[in-house]
């Protein structure tokens, strides 16, 4: 997985107001499949750490591929917020 700069700017924001140390990346139920989800959740013991650009990311031991991931962020009229690239969306 990657982490842009903007994304990790936008990050360290959202961790300090919530006083979080890093993320984590899960797999949740989809409809077609499993989805790729990020919290502010603290790390489970059979989470993987990584240190991606300066952000901890505890990565669920069911998310098996996070090479294709790219975590950025996304302006919208309702203000700034991150998006997930390269997880599938076909819903």
């Amino acid at each position: 997985m990657k982490i842009t700069d903007e994304a990790k700017q936008l990050l360290e924001n959202v961790l300090s107001e919530n006083g979080a140390k890093g993320i984590r990346l899960y797999s949740v139920a989809g409809c077609c499949g499993p989805q790729f989800a990020l919290s502010l959740d603290a790390p489970q013991e059979t989470d993987t750490i990584e240190m991606i650009n300066g952000i901890k990311v505890a990565i669920d031991s069911q998310v098996l591929a996070t090479e294709e991931l790219t975590l950025d962020k996304e302006e919208s009229q309702e203000g700034a917020g991150l998006v997930l690239l390269g997880a599938s969306n076909c819903c």
